[in-house]
């Protein structure tokens, strides 16, 4: 049997997030046997996925470490350039790298395109702006490079595709959306499982407001305390489960502490059932400041949730039509209070057909990015002949 071609996933740190989430969603639903990933991370460190990650076959190679927490170290760069120039010496295997790691993709691709055998260079949307600071000033530079560097273009939604790609490059059809698909056996409403659950986490009885999300500044949890806080006055048997850490994680709590909520408000950490958890949830709430197109947006509404976020976040999400867009100039009680209205009527039941006929189920998308590496790899092979 032939080996397996080899696409290297460019990413930061293989941790539970939304990016991180999708590609091993890929990765266990692709024929491994034609396609094996491996990953080329970016923060030093090891990740939550690398177990499973090795286990499925991948290998994972570490860069330099150029940005820790909000600090980036600008003369790092010449250290990882030197490391990248030297990874695609040694590794002349890889013909097609999958860059989801954008801000810095002006700089490795081109290393991967002259030192190495790569001829596929695929940049990958999947926000809708930079961080703030002289950080995000120097990532909006760098991604007005991104459209020269790359061979193939892709974006979670049309919103990161404006992000990153001009406009006649969207118009002209150069720019791939990829859905961000999901498993929707695993995470279809199944009322045993969510009372299975709740009591495991001891919440029976209770109105479980839920959220996953990395505790980074965009993800506005902040607000996301701010909004429980005042539907817990009128509710009082609610609760606020939050999965996920980050940089800001102590802050978010030092803030519930103020606001007397210890006790009505669930710190979970990094989990990997995040299936069986929302089926403990009511509502999904995820006021962030910016999202391309969030994967436990996707997730949420393939358990039946009602979902309530920002007007900051692409409408694309909405796929079931419970999807509550609001403005993040209203108050925490106006957000409140439109969650209120919701679950007097709301009904959960099993939306998996629609989540599949609107294209969101991961095997489809499994599907699709497997044979785009084989043409592309492919193309490669017939150009040597």
């Amino acid at each position: 049997m032939e080996e397996p071609i080899r696409v290297l996933q460019v990413v930061g740190l293989m941790n539970p997030g939304g990016i991180e989430t999708l590609i091993m969603n890929l990765y266990r639903n692709i024929d491994r046997n034609k396609v094996q990933f491996d990953f080329l991370t970016h923060k030093g460190l090891d990740g939550i996925f690398d177990d499973e990650i090795r286990r499925l076959g991948g290998r994972i190679y570490k860069m330099p470490q150029i940005r820790n927490g909000n600090k980036t170290y600008y003369f790092r760069l010449f250290i990882y350039i030197y490391a990248l120039k030297e990874f695609f010496r040694e590794h002349k295997e890889y013909h097609v790298i999958h860059g989801h790691m954008t801000n810095t993709a002006a700089i490795y691709m081109p290393i991967a395109k002259k030192f190495g055998n790569v001829t596929c260079c695929i940049a990958h949307s999947h926000l809708t702006q930079a961080r703030p600071g002289m950080a995000g000033k120097v990532t909006d530079f760098l991604h007005r490079l991104v459209p020269s560097v790359a061979t193939d273009y892709f974006a979670c939604s049309e919103m990161a595709a404006h992000w990153i790609f001009s406009e006649e490059d969207i118009q002209n059809g150069h720019v791939t959306i990829m859905k961000n698909g999901v498993n929707v056996e695993k995470f279809c409403y199944r009322p045993d499982i969510s009372a299975m659950v709740r009591a495991e986490l001891g919440i029976e009885g209770k109105l479980i407001i839920g959220n996953v999300a990395r505790f980074k500044k965009e993800k506005n949890h902040i607000f996301l305390i701010d909004i429980f806080q005042a539907l817990h006055k009128i509710i009082p048997d609610s609760l606020l489960v939050i999965v996920g850490e980050g940089e800001l994680m102590q802050e978010v709590k030092e803030r519930v502490k103020r606001l007397g909520l210890e006790d009505v408000v669930m710190f979970l950490g990094v989990r990997q059932d995040v299936d069986r958890l929302m089926q403990a949830m009511d509502v999904f709430l995820l006021p962030s400041l910016y999202e391309g197109l969030p994967v436990v947006g996707i997730e949420a509404q393939a358990s039946g949730l009602p979902v309530f976020t920002s007007t900051e976040v692409t409408i694309e999400m909405d796929i079931t039509g419970h999807v509550k867009f609001l403005s993040l100039e209203l108050s925490a009680s106006q957000w409140a209070t439109e969650i209120l209205k919701c679950i007097k009527t709301y009904q959960r039941f099993d939306v998996s057909k629609q989540i599949t006929q609107n294209g969101y189920d991961i095997k489809n998308t499994a599907e699709f990015m497997q044979e785009f590496y084989l043409a592309k790899h492919n193309h490669f092979i017939n150009s040597l002949s």
